[in-house]
């Protein structure tokens, strides 16, 4: 899969975590960002459902405001 830089603002001691944690590990901080969000953002199938509704509804409020030109 395709990768995409991302940049964030964190603290410095969350950094500091980061680098200490991923050396141990022999990763790279984007490997162990990547391995710790897709390990631990978990939502359950209901919440799951409403934000998929939600992001419909703004895709299409977003088309009628096009519309709208």
């Amino acid at each position: 899969m395709p990768k995409r830089i991302v940049s964030l603002t964190l603290s410095k001691e969350t950094v500091q975590d980061i680098d200490k944690k991923s050396k141990a590990l022999g990763m790279t901080r984007s490997e162990f960002v990547e391995l710790m969000l897709n390990k631990g953002f978990h939502f359950s199938k209901e919440e799951e459902n409403a934000i998929t509704k939600i992001s419909e509804m703004q895709n299409e409020m977003k088309g009628q405001l096009k519309k709208r030109k």
